[in-house]
């Protein structure tokens, strides 16, 4: 399929200056910037501990079952099927399990070095290209095993195509686009649908304003509403199914949240996308020079695919703070998400660097620009040495060495994330990937329905991780570790975020447990130390102790304000907490 010449010609992406032919030395340009790259996101993802959500999906990749690997997440199949191949082609490693997004990442540098040459951009489009290359956000979930970093490379992919195909207008670049958006609804629902919606509105937009032929739009808005009714429902449904309401989209629940939606966006969304960016007064200027300046502006018009970039992460963070039914300090918006923002920055740094190479205009507004362009790369550089330097996550590799290496094979080692009521506690992950049954590890909120498996005997042992023990969500996570004096026991290790506390004297089996219980929530405090009263409560009665148990929870509810009592009722209602299954304030011995 090939369009005419005069087809071609209503509109051509390549902008001012495309007849010039490209310079050598910025071919080698583009490659610095795409090495540096590469060479950032290979170091982050051997670098960086895996974080809870990797280790989860990363869980079952040892399976050959297609349904048990891609059930570890609530994310469409591709991804985890992807993951889970390379694992058992290369075996289990801190980068073999990281390819995905790592392959994807180069791969996204790589199509975004030819898209900014395909739209005519010579060295401005190496500059856009190295601040892509050393954003933090690019490099920090191009390093991350969840679906984030491979539907952005083939959104970009697809832009690519799209922009190939209205330049060239040969048939190999409709198969690539096709290609691109089935696809991407099989890797992630939100941003790819709302990318591939914006898509066909564009091609029909520039096709009503004269700006591109029907010869030209036809096949990519159709291409595109093809995808999104076909695999984009059928994932929506799928993943509307499995995420326990987790969107509420209905009108009255939308104007509920409205004046709550407002606030967070204020609060939360824009502070997160001041610290993801080129620091925030550089990001602002950035943005509104590119809208400003007629040439830069004049740039981005005549690229139809940045607005599916830019529309695709701007509807998902809308979305999420107006149809999200759950509190926000519990599911907040994350920097995972507005990462898929960097394509759309990158094309709109690329428009401000052409204003450089434009020789017929000031050289004050060149030299600007140029500043501007510099300060975006120079002001990401401290997060991104950040994100390469410092663990992202607690390193549960670390510390199930020490706990192989140091504590007694016949431990009971209890771990806990201290974390108050309504907010959610994450399980002990090093078990499967790093230490195997011994010593016993158990995560404390699970620990009531796993008292069958505590061994009977053995020093009792502490674990915590402090990525959260405070009020709240903690963002930027937290590295404080947990220090408090825990009577009975001290502090045997500590990295980061863990801290491993020993027995005095030995504290045994379930008489330490009760006794260790009893302590850490007197260290603890009650806002933060109400699961050790239920697990104490618990033991207890296993025990025969029940007039003990049941006093220990009266005790902890007379002191509790009503404001909190509710709230550990919660808790207790949703997780099954008490082990006698009546109202504390109720119940007898």
């Amino acid at each position: 399929m090939h369009s005419t010449a005069s087809d071609s010609a209503v509109l051509d992406p390549a902008g001012p200056d495309r007849a010039s032919p490209a310079r050598p030395r910025d071919v080698w340009a583009y490659a610095g910037a795409w090495l540096l790259g590469s060479v950032l996101i290979v170091v982050t993802a051997i670098r960086q501990p895996f974080s809870y959500d990797e280790l989860t999906q990363i869980a079952p990749y040892d399976s050959s079952d297609p349904g048990t690997i891609t059930g570890a997440t609530r994310q469409p199949p591709i991804d985890p099927l992807l993951g889970a191949l390379f694992h058992h082609l290369f075996g289990e490693g801190q980068l073999q399990d990281r390819l995905v997004p790592v392959l994807a990442g180069i791969g996204s540098l790589t199509f975004m070095g030819l898209l900014l040459r395909r739209l005519g951009l010579r060295f401005a489009g190496a500059a856009a290209l190295l601040v892509m290359a050393t954003a933090p956000l690019f490099v920090r979930y191009s390093a991350y095993t969840r679906p984030y970093a491979l539907p952005m490379f083939v959104m970009i992919v697809m832009a690519y195509a799209v922009q190939s195909w209205l330049k060239e207008g040969r048939g190999r670049w409709l198969w690539l686009t096709a290609v691109a958006a089935f696809l991407l609804p099989l890797i992630r629902v939100p941003e790819p649908t709302v990318f591939l919606v914006i898509t066909a509105v564009i091609m029909g937009w520039y096709t009503w304003r004269g700006r591109l032929t029907r010869r030209q739009s036809l096949p990519v808005l159709l291409i595109a509403v093809a995808a999104v009714l076909s695999m984009g429902l059928a994932q929506y449904f799928s993943l509307a199914e499995s995420s326990n309401g987790f969107f509420d989209p209905s009108p009255s629940g939308v104007v509920d949240r409205f004046p709550e939606g407002v606030h967070e966006l204020v609060t939360a969304f824009v502070p997160l996308m001041g610290n993801s960016f080129p620091w925030w007064p550089v990001t602002l200027l950035v943005v509104l020079a590119a809208a400003v300046l007629g040439a830069a502006r004049s740039r981005l018009v005549d690229w139809p695919m940045w607005w599916p970039l830019v529309a695709a992460p701007v509807a998902f963070a809308i979305a999420y703070h107006f149809v999200n039914p759950f509190p926000f300090d519990a599911i907040p918006y994350r920097a995972r998400a507005a990462s898929f923002f960097i394509p759309a920055f990158v094309l709109l740094v690329a428009a401000l660097a052409s204003v450089v190479e434009r020789r017929d205009l000031d050289q004050r507004i060149r030299v600007g620009a140029a500043a501007l362009v510099g300060a975006a790369f120079l002001t990401q550089l401290p997060p991104t040495i950040t994100v390469v330097r410092d663990d992202a996550a607690p390193d549960f590799g670390v510390i199930s060495e020490v706990i192989t290496s140091q504590v007694p094979a016949n431990a009971i080692v209890l771990y806990d994330r201290p974390t108050p009521a309504g907010a959610s506690r994450q399980p002990f992950l090093g078990n499967w990937r790093y230490m195997g049954d011994t010593p016993y590890v158990e995560t404390l909120s699970d620990l009531p329905r796993q008292l069958d498996s505590m061994p009977s005997t053995g020093p009792v042992y502490l674990l915590f991780n402090g990525q959260c023990a405070y009020s709240g969500r903690c963002i930027p996570a937290s590295r404080t570790a947990v220090d408090i004096a825990i009577s009975g026991w001290h502090i045997a290790y500590q990295h980061e975020r863990f801290t491993l506390y020993a027995p005095d004297h030995e504290q045994d089996g379930p008489a330490g447990v009760v006794e260790a219980m009893q302590a850490t929530r007197a260290g603890l405090g009650l806002e933060l130390g109400y699961l050790q009263t239920y697990v104490a409560a618990t033991v207890l009665a296993e025990q025969g102790q029940r007039g003990q148990g049941k006093a220990l929870i009266e005790q902890m509810f007379a002191q509790a304000d009503p404001e909190m009592a509710d709230v550990i009722r919660h808790e207790e209602a949703a997780y099954d907490l008490d082990p006698f299954g009546l109202d504390p304030a109720s119940s007898d011995n």
